[in-house]
């Protein structure tokens, strides 16, 4: 079986789930993912010891969801920054070439 096709078993928050391993043309593994996924529940779950596995099961989505929203801003912020920084440098590229008539 090529990697591309493994599936493997995980448990998260107390469910299983069969996952198709990423292939090699993947940035992150199905294996990365659920390991990310467990550490946020467990950062939640030692602040709020209690809480049910539905409410840490939204807890974690909505970490997810702002952290994804976060570097989507970000990111948009600095392709932004990018294209002003070089269009600057291109002005001056451009105002100091000499000019031909």
């Amino acid at each position: 079986m090529d990697i591309s096709t493994e599936v493997k078993e995980y448990q998260v928050l107390g469910h299983n789930f069969r996952l198709q391993e990423s292939g090699e043309d993947e940035i992150v593994s199905a294996t990365e993912i659920v390991e990310y996924v467990d550490t946020i529940a467990s950062n939640i779950r030692q602040k709020a010891p209690s809480i049910s596995n539905s409410q840490l099961a939204a807890l974690v989505a909505l970490e997810l969801a702002k952290e994804k929203l976060s570097l989507e801003k970000e990111y948009k912020q600095e392709i932004t920054d990018v294209m002003s920084l070089s269009d600057n440098a291109l002005r001056l590229i451009e105002e100091s070439l000499p000019k031909t008539h």
